[in-house]
């Protein structure tokens, strides 16, 4: 196969190639993607983010796609669609700012649970009798002994992998071990570097959140996150499914990406905790079923098709090496419970972490995402679903849509006639674009000031709405005030795609209660949890009617509550035994079996009457 070269900015790499290949297959199988190209679409030249500029007469003719998505001024400047463009010579590919993995400032702050540590390791310093062995073979026996005798800890096993990676022929006469449930998981010989930690990972579809957290006072040292690599398959889960499907090998990329990205996480956690990735003894994962699966190489064929059905509903405990985690050697990854094929592990970890299985209340929990998993708390009972809001929320299918990196409009107020704007953006700097709870709170303002009406159109006669060649369009920043130099405008195909991702949450919250004969007003509070919903303004939601309208006071925006679930089950087993009763008990509702699912979700499309909007 005849291989050419092609240079890659900003990476400032020349790559051999073999002719023929898109630009993003190219990145998907080099790495670039992981950090550098978008592709919500699962590259089906759809959604228009992976926008590149080329330079070089060796490109394939411009596609359907391309002259539907890219502006005319855009074609000129040689700019193409990742994903459409094939390479048949050198060349140079720029990625461009729309398409790059700028660092969002992504939610990992939330509740803080007051939980007694009990986790499953514990270590123990031991005297030795001897300062070294002929073998270490009687070096083992002798930690073996000195657990027995000194801490009443008989008949323990060694895990393999210390024979290989410790040699204890010489030692000191002091040592600290790490025992995982009658194993030996880990051993220092002479002072431990810190008492034991383990990592809670909240792997979500867009993030991955990682939480590096002292086990024996449950105090957390390092936290932080990276963008999902997987991205660059679909940011809708159906679309990374598909892929995975594919062939063998591309399952294999999905699950690699994963599990490089959460040891990357790990070791800039330890890093900055001042230790190393070999002194993390234990970690927790709690994601949506998909990841799930995709995480331990799992069968997903019967979650891309109904019924939707997970190959598993229990915990799962499993050595970290043996799904290529590089942490201690003898580490475990406790991996919580999904319920169904849309209701994953992290949806137990959120009501775990907001305390919604403890209420006594008509609670309703919402974590908002492409993916939007609802659990409706009643009389001691718990109830949940899942709806497909789609990336909309994540800046995704908008035109001038953003995720919440710096310049991110974040937040709109318009004037009474809708003519003047005031915006606030990610950082206070010059605007970009516009992120989710950007575009939520702007069509919730245009609606307000009747700029459009109830079915989401706009006014023609406004005069900030005009015809472009993209379709009617509203200019929210003028090009002298964006920080591209070019104006930034709301489309009437943006608005659909909010007026559909909020008829969606909206359904599943009216057929939730329809299902228990509950109304509206028996909620008596609402938990709102996730990136997006900590961020979105609750009137907004409420004036598009994604929200029933209710005192605001009935509202409780918690941040991200199944990271708060996933750090109390790595330091406490019983809050493990909590979680698994928690998605034994959940009864699982399945929106689209429902007779008057279609009936609910049409007259969702449609902005409820005015009421309270000011």
């Amino acid at each position: 196969m005849k291989k050419i070269a092609v240079g890659f900015k900003p990476a400032d790499c020349i790559i051999q190639i073999e002719a023929g290949k898109t630009i993003l297959d190219v990145a998907r199988e080099f790495g670039l993607s992981a950090v550098n190209l978008a592709s919500p679409c699962g590259g089906q030249g759809l959604c228009g983010c992976c926008r590149v500029k080329v330079t070089g007469d060796h490109f394939s003719q411009r596609t359907k796609a391309e002259i539907k998505s890219l502006l005319p001024e855009e074609l000129a400047q040689g700019y193409r669609l990742a994903c459409q463009a094939r390479v048949w010579g050198p060349g140079e590919v720029e990625i461009s700012p729309q398409a790059a993995g700028e660092v969002q400032f992504l939610e990992i702050q939330g509740l803080i649970l007051a939980v007694q540590p009990n986790p499953p390791v514990a270590s123990y310093t031991i005297e030795l009798e001897k300062g070294s062995w002929p073998c270490s073979q009687l070096a083992w026996q002798e930690i073996k002994n000195c657990l027995a005798t000194q801490y009443d800890l008989g008949r323990l096993k060694i895990d393999p992998e210390l024979y290989r990676e410790k040699c204890p022929v010489k030692l000191t006469k002091e040592a600290v071990v790490t025992v995982r449930e009658r194993e030996i998981i880990n051993c220092f010989f002479g002072s431990s570097p810190s008492p034991p930690v383990g990592l809670a990972v909240d792997l979500g579809t867009t993030k991955i959140a990682g939480y590096l957290i002292n086990l024996e006072s449950g105090v957390v040292l390092a936290g932080g996150t990276i963008v999902n690599p997987q991205r660059v398959y679909g940011y809708d889960l159906m679309s990374r499914l598909s892929y995975a499907l594919e062939s063998e090998a591309k399952y294999r990329r999905l699950n690699r990406d994963v599990i490089d990205s959460i040891n990357h996480l790990a070791a800039n956690l330890a890093g900055q905790a001042g230790l190393g990735v070999k002194d993390i003894v234990e970690a927790v994962v709690a994601g949506n079923t998909a990841m799930h699966h995709l995480f331990l190489r799992l069968p997903v064929d019967q979650l891309s098709r109904a019924p939707y059905l997970p190959v598993v509903t229990t915990s799962v405990e499993i050595k970290a090496r043996e799904i290529g985690l590089v942490i201690s050697p003898g580490a475990y990854v406790y991996v919580l419970p999904p319920v169904a094929g849309f209701v994953g592990g992290d949806h137990v970890a959120m009501i775990l972490g907001s305390q919604l299985d403890r209420t006594d209340k008509v609670s309703l929990g919402l974590d908002i995402g492409t993916n939007t998993e609802i659990v409706l708390c009643y009389g001691g009972r718990m109830r949940s679903c899942s709806c497909a809001s789609g990336p909309a929320f994540e800046g995704t299918h908008i035109r001038h849509g953003v995720q919440a990196v710096r310049g991110a409009i974040r937040s709109v107020r318009l004037g009474r006639d809708g003519l003047e704007a005031q915006l606030e953006t990610v950082g206070d700097t010059a605007p970009l674009g516009i992120c989710g709870s950007g575009i939520l709170d702007a069509v919730a303002e245009l609606y307000r000031t009747g700029v459009i009406t109830r079915q989401g159109r706009l006014n023609r006669s406004h005069p900030r709405v005009r015809l472009s060649e993209m379709g009617l369009q509203y200019t929210l920043v003028p090009a002298s005030k964006s920080g591209t130099g070019k104006e930034l405008v709301i489309t009437q195909q943006d608005i659909e795609e909010i007026m559909l991702a909020k008829a969606a949450i909206a359904t599943g919250i009216r057929l939730m209660l329809q299902a228990v004969d509950l109304t509206c007003k028996d909620i008596q509070e609402v938990v709102v949890a996730g990136a997006f919903g900590t961020q979105l303004k609750v009137t907004s939601a409420m004036v598009v009617g994604m929200f029933p309208n209710l005192s605001q006071e009935l509202f409780r925006q918690v941040g991200n509550a199944a990271g708060a679930g996933s750090q109390a089950v790595l330091v406490s087993l019983a809050e493990r035994r909590r979680a698994e009763k928690i998605a034994a008990v959940i009864e699982h509702l399945e929106l689209s079996t429902m007779s008057s699912f279609q009936e609910v979700y049409f007259s969702s499309l449609t902005l409820p009457p005015l009421r309270n909007a000011e």
